[in-house]
């Protein structure tokens, strides 16, 4: 048994089981692991927030992404700022919100999440403001 050559395998074209429930617009074969491959229209559709916590979510992203950007142009202190009030938006967010509609800014106890989003942004705010500027 050792000694027979093995055989070449003809992995050209994709095999898909018998019973595959597949789109008739499918031309990909099938994932070992994970089964059909769905149609790359399906893959990259961007589906809108389902809940009014996941449209403050990308808010806040957004602010953060602001704060990101003018920190990296040179401004720090201005950017950092930013970064702070982002998370104070997510705070003031999960606080009225309740958890069903949070969304993404619910991860943990509605207290515990919005005392570590209030405690970072407000810590981060405060030294922007405070770090003295530095001799050159």
């Amino acid at each position: 048994m050792a000694d027979e050559p093995l055989e070449p395998v003809d992995d050209t074209e994709p095999v898909l089981p018998e019973d595959a429930d597949l789109p008739d617009d499918v031309v990909a074969g099938v994932d070992a692991v994970r089964g059909p491959i769905p149609p790359l229209r399906e893959v990259a559709r961007i589906k809108q927030p389902e809940t009014i916590g996941g449209v403050i979510y990308l808010v806040v992203l957004g602010l953060a992404l602001v704060g990101i950007a003018i920190g990296a142009a040179g401004p720090w202190r201005l950017g950092v700022t930013w970064l702070g009030g982002a998370l104070l938006v997510a705070t003031a967010g999960r606080l009225i919100l309740p958890g069903d509609d949070a969304g993404m800014l619910g991860v943990r106890r509605r207290r515990f999440d919005t005392l570590l989003l209030a405690s970072v942004g407000i810590a981060l705010i405060v030294l922007a403001a405070t770090i003295p500027d530095q001799p050159r």
